[in-house]
């Protein structure tokens, strides 16, 4: 064989296939990232989260636009959510909570199909529950900037906002990931906003030390709302998920009646009613996921729990 016909059959052969486990191969393949947490198929999805991030703001700014509207010289008036406030502000309040819940309703509605797109269809109940945590966040910023109405709100209350509705849609979005951590990151971040949630609302309402006929029922609501955003994860039909939120309220409501006779003020009276709920929502999504409730779920929420209340009532 001369050299030419040498080069010329070097030249026809395929080039050998790069095996998988070069580093130096070009990764087509790999999955995307956002913000660290594992999400595939990220760039398809990436509207859906701009979505959500740009619901966010808006409600941060519109809380930012109320406590500079309500700023003053600090705590007043008994109750001093109502001292800097008057009927248009809260007329506006409710606007402002029902586009900020709207708003998010539609970001998931946006995630939703941006997930069948990618072949991820969302194992998803008939409820649409979206705008639960987001419209008890924007409450809560704004119970709370009304009754403090001094210049750390307009840093703290937007801050409510914000971290309560992206915090909500982001972690939705994870619990439709199928890998196990994704999964497990998702619970977390899904668990700690809306606990974090409850206790500034429920701590907005108490701090006020409304009239019980007030102050129960919308501890009542509150939970209600952040239940059945909880029992999102159990993926249960929504009959069964009303009844059980119902049940979870109506402890937070008789909870609230009790503890308006306990002569404390502050944070305490908040941090009392999260223990409660933490025990409440805990229990409630353990049998929704289960269909039982073991001892050590019992121990679990119940000795935890407990001690929380034990502990702040020794040290109140």
């Amino acid at each position: 064989m001369t050299d030419d016909d040498r080069s010329h059959s070097l030249r026809s052969q395929p080039p050998d296939e790069p095996y998988e486990d070069d580093e130096d191969a070009p990764a087509e393949n790999t999955l995307h990232k956002v913000f660290g947490l594992g999400i595939s198929s990220a760039e398809s999805r990436q509207p859906a989260y701009g979505q959500g991030v740009v619901v966010s703001l808006l409600t941060a700014g519109t809380v930012l636009v109320l406590a500079i509207i309500t700023v003053g010289s600090g705590v007043e008036g008994d109750p001093p959510v109502f001292k800097n406030t008057s009927l248009f502000f809260w007329i506006v309040s409710g606007v402002i909570m029902l586009l900020a819940s709207g708003g998010a309703q539609y970001a998931e509605r946006t995630a939703t199909v941006a997930a069948d797109a990618v072949g991820q269809p969302r194992n998803r109940t008939t409820m649409a529950t979206a705008w639960t945590v987001p419209l008890v966040s924007v409450f809560a910023a704004i119970f709370l900037v009304a009754t403090y109405h001094n210049q750390l709100m307009l840093l703290v209350g937007p801050l409510i906002a914000f971290v309560g509705t992206a915090g909500a849609l982001l972690s939705r979005d994870l619990l439709d990931e199928v890998d196990e951590q994704s999964s497990r990151v998702a619970s977390t971040i899904h668990t700690v906003v809306v606990h974090g949630i409850a206790f500034f609302a429920f701590s907005g309402v108490y701090l006020n030390k409304l009239n019980s006929w007030i102050s129960a029922p919308l501890i009542g609501i509150v939970t209600f709302l952040l239940i059945l955003e909880t029992l999102e994860r159990a993926g249960i039909e929504p009959p069964r998920r009303i009844l059980f939120s119902i049940a979870g309220a109506w402890v937070l409501v008789q909870s609230t009646l009790a503890l308006n006779w306990w002569p404390t003020y502050g944070w305490t009276g908040g941090a009392v009613l999260l223990a409660v709920f933490y025990i409440v929502a805990g229990l409630v999504l353990v049998y929704a996921e289960r269909g039982s409730v073991q001892r050590r779920d019992y121990a679990e929420f119940g000795v935890v729990g407990g001690a929380a209340i034990l502990l702040l009532a020794v040290l109140s």
